[in-house]
């Protein structure tokens, strides 16, 4: 067979095996699904790498626009002067991209919280622990204002994506850009459980010129603690419009971001406060020293410092984070701010109850530049993780953003429920109104077993005193006791399950780390993907308290950081601890209320456990009860465990039968068969090519000898030879030898030119 025969023969049985092969594969689903192990989504490394740079104003401001379009269920834009009725700070030359006609800058304010299931005005938006995040009060400093629109943006697309039904392609495109199974479940549950407001630009002015100041005034000596004169404060539109959301809002952590150096400062940092603590410094220390670990270093700059303004920074009268801190509490320092500018600004709103200052409101100091170099700003691989090779000033400071947003205030999760893994946490968007959450919130059928092994986590705070599991028949449990929104009440009617392991432990963001953490277990193995906090187990029995159709309700609650509600030595003033952050998870008789400028009521309740959502377990099997007995099978639709129907589980059975080898085979495979095909066939008709080559350069080499001996043409000394041995490529040489006429080789010739 000739060569060129052999390639086509090769190429064409490789082809019709690799197509056999795709086929197969794309016909055949794998045994495992993406919802029943989100371990298999994981990858090792992300896709794709932003380098961070500096935003412009009138980049925040497209920017805003843009993520005002794409998340309108979670973000409410609005400025200080339309919800305030503020003047702008600057002239018609200052922020020209407004195109509105207007004199200035306006001042920015984000609102994000899942208005879906918290709308706006209800119970449960009013009591939403808040947060602040200001970009800058001091113009120059520029890493604020861009590490908090990119949290923001991370918050949005996770919550998005939780609460979307194409979850599979926008999880997938999160971890292309680093955000895996775990943290993506965290941060949408952030955007449902949390109100966020975020001013990306205190001064707007100062960022859009450049400069320090907002005209000639400091901002952050514009706030009205531990001043004389009442002329002095309240001068800038951005303190103003500070002044006007802390009014509006109950907030218990705030970041504001400065530069100039590089430390975590908390108070106190007035002067009437030098050499003292302040009431809530154990906790202010403990949440700093959070903020420095989760921030982390780099070779050309060290994990942040971390302690008191006076001591780390210096003392400042006028300056918003004591003001924050004590206005409401420490009235004694608050002067009442009358001041001459912008037409004045009325005193009334300079006298603060007893709720709206208790506020631990933290100074970083993001960066020793107060612009650094584009290559120290970080980029975005593996932004949520303090252990990045690309950390820089932006990308530490968008995680210090995020864990205030996450420490605000306690919750305890499940993760899954006799092996199982739940595919969701909290998805965004769903309502949770009465007891909604019996239908689709980790919805559970059991029908053989006699108990269930729980397994849940912890986060939202440092330290777990104990934890606990509790259970109950939900028609038990009255509604105005307990239901899907709002923590229980009481706990009258339950028992208690039982706890398997530690009954304590620390947070994933604490310095030890989450514990515990179980690990090479084949029952927990797939829960360290799901979270990355501590991870509790416990037992509860079913069947000796329980009948055929009846609706179990499952909680898990947890007592944190309880150390917080002690105070250091050498306290002034000499008080317990005065910051709602601390008082909300410590002390269950602590309760502040505060009326918005619009009327809602925003109300802070302490308490000392903190309660998970409620799991809902229905005795006996689907079919009888429209369920699915133990184990569930995770599947991609609703919110937690859904049955498969008979048929489909046949129709799984029959293919994992039939597929063998191929229902394995990992499209890295499928890939290399696809890539030798190539190479394979390359080669061959490169072979081909080359031996066809040789073949007409013989043959032409033949016929000009014949011509250079024309004496041989005619008579040629062995006419009729018997010796044929020639192969293929012989036979045209051999025929050139041979009688023939001199017009026919002529012609051959002029066919091989």
């Amino acid at each position: 067979m000739k060569p060129h025969m052999i390639c086509t023969w090769v190429v064409t049985w490789v082809a019709i095996c690799d197509f056999v092969v795709v086929w197969v594969n794309a016909t055949i689903p794998p045994k495992a699904n993406s919802e029943s192990n989100p371990q298999l989504f994981r990858r090792t490394k992300q896709s794709v790498e932003k380098p961070y740079q500096i935003l412009s104003s009138e980049e925040i401001y497209g920017q805003i626009q843009e993520l005002q379009k794409t998340y309108p269920e979670f973000l409410r834009v609005t400025t200080s002067q339309e919800k305030y009725g503020l003047p702008q700070a600057g002239r018609a030359t200052d922020c020209p991209f407004m195109n509105d006609g207007k004199n200035g800058c306006p001042n920015w304010i984000l609102e994000i919280q899942d208005y879906t299931v918290h709308p706006y005005g209800s119970d449960s938006s009013n009591e939403l622990p808040s947060v602040l995040w200001s970009g800058c009060l001091h113009g120059n400093e520029r890493v604020g204002p861009t590490a908090t629109m990119e949290a923001v943006t991370l918050l949005l697309k996770a919550a998005q994506c939780e609460s979307t039904d194409n979850k599979e392609l926008c999880r997938s495109q999160l971890e292309d850009i680093g955000m895996d199974n775990a943290h993506r479940k965290w941060l949408a549950r952030l955007v449902t459980t949390r109100r966020l407001i975020v001013v990306p630009t205190a001064n707007a002015l100062g960022y859009f010129r450049d400069r320090r100041e907002e005209g000639n005034i400091d901002p952050n000596r514009d706030f009205p603690y531990d001043l004389t004169d009442a002329t002095q404060c309240m001068q800038t539109i951005a303190g103003r419009t500070l002044n006007e959301i802390y009014r509006d809002e109950l907030f218990q952590l705030a970041l504001t971001f400065h530069a100039g150096m590089e430390v975590v400062a908390y108070e106190w940092g007035a002067p009437s406060w030098l050499d003292h603590f302040s009431p809530d410094d154990l906790a202010q220390d403990t949440i700093a020293s959070a903020y420095s670990r989760y921030g982390g270093g780099w070779s050309a700059s060290n994990p942040y410092d971390y302690g008191t303004m006076n001591d780390k920074v210096y003392y400042v009268r006028g300056g918003m984070e004591d003001w924050a801190y004590a206005g409401s509490w420490d009235p004694k320092r608050v002067v009442q701010c009358n001041p001459t500018t912008f037409g004045g600004y009325p005193a009334e709103k300079t006298i603060y109850n007893n709720s709206t200052l208790r506020v631990f409101n933290m100074l970083v100091e993001t960066s020793d530049d107060k612009t650094p170099y584009p290559n120290e700003l970080g980029t975005s691989l593996d932004v949520l993780s303090a252990e990045t090779s690309k950390n820089g000033h932006i990308s530490r400071n968008i995680r210090l953003a995020l864990l205030a947003a996450e420490l605000v205030q306690p919750y305890v999760s499940f993760l899954g429920i006799n092996d199982q893994i739940f595919p969701d946490d909290l998805p965004p968007l769903r309502s949770r109104k009465g007891r909604a959450c019996q239908k689709y919130e980790h919805l559970l059928y059991v029908k053989d077993d006699t108990e269930v092994e729980i397994h849940f986590s912890v986060g939202g705070a440092l330290h777990i005193n104990d934890v606990s599991l509790w259970f109950a028949k939900w028609d038990d449990i009255p509604e105005d006791q307990l239901d899907c929104l709002s923590q229980p009440r009481s706990m009258d009617g339950f028992q208690k399950g039982k706890i398997i392991g530690s009954k304590d432990g620390t947070g994933y963001f604490s310095e030890a780390g989450s514990n515990p953490r179980p690990r090479g277990s084949s029952s927990t193995g797939g829960l360290t993907d799901a979270t990355i906090g501590p991870i509790f187990g416990g037992r509860i029995s079913i069947l000796k308290t329980f009948k055929p159709g009846d609706k179990i309700v499952v909680l898990a609650s947890a007592l944190v950081d309880q150390e917080w509600a002690h105070s250091r030595s050498n306290t002034k003033p000499d008080v317990g601890p005065q910051s709602h952050v601390v008082n909300a998870r410590t002390n269950p008789n602590w309760y502040h209320e505060s009326t918005a400028s619009d009327g809602s009521k925003r109300r802070i309740q302490g308490r000392k456990d903190w309660f998970s959502t409620p799991l809902t377990i229905v005795i006996g099997d689907y079919d009888e009860f429209g369920g699915y007995h133990t184990p569930p099978v995770v599947t991609s639709t609703g919110g937690g465990l859904t049955p498969p129907t008979s048929a489909q589980e046949e129709d799984k059975s029959d293919k994992d039968e039939k597929a063998g080898f191929f229902i394995t085979m990992s499209p890295t495979v499928v890939m290399l068969i696809v890539l030798l095909t190539v190479v394979l066939s390359c080669c061959c008709l490169v072979c081909c090519c080359r031996m066809q080559r040789r073949r007409r350069a013989r043959r032409h080499k033949a016929l000009m000898r014949s011509f250079n001996q024309e004496d041989r043409i005619l008579f040629d000394p062995e006419p009729y030879s018997d010796n044929f041995d020639f192969d293929d490529d012989d036979d045209d040489e051999a025929f050139a030898r041979g009688p023939m006429k001199r017009y026919k080789n002529e012609l051959e010739l002029q066919s091989l030119s």
